[in-house]
């Protein structure tokens, strides 16, 4: 399995297109105090002998990532169409008029 510091510097140097910048910006590699906090729940399970408590973990465990994927799932959606917004305003786009004979064909650009 890959250490997450190995995977912080490859995403690190990777070369993501100006549009998912933030994608970076937003994935920050934790910090020595979280990786050891999350390495002491860890070992607490691994060391658990009650089958019943290992299962309710595994249970809130894989609830809790689906509900954490859905969230952050919606959270980029939501934080893409906002920069697209952005870039409309910025951007002025000017939409090609219709031709004078266009309503007699139905023409639509």
């Amino acid at each position: 399995m890959i250490s997450l510091q190995v995977f912080w510097n490859v995403m690190a140097n990777s070369s993501l297109p100006p549009e998912f910048s933030y994608v970076m910006e937003l994935a920050k590699p934790p910090t020595l105090e979280e990786e050891l906090d999350m390495e002491t729940s860890i070992r607490q399970l691994l060391q658990t002998d009650d089958i019943n408590e290992l299962k309710r973990s595994i249970d809130a465990i894989y609830r809790q990532n689906y509900q954490q994927s859905v969230f952050i799932s919606h959270s980029l959606d939501k934080i893409h169409h906002l920069l697209a917004k952005i870039a409309c305003i910025e951007n002025k786009v000017i939409q090609p008029k219709e031709p004078w004979w266009g309503e007699l064909f139905n023409w639509k650009p």
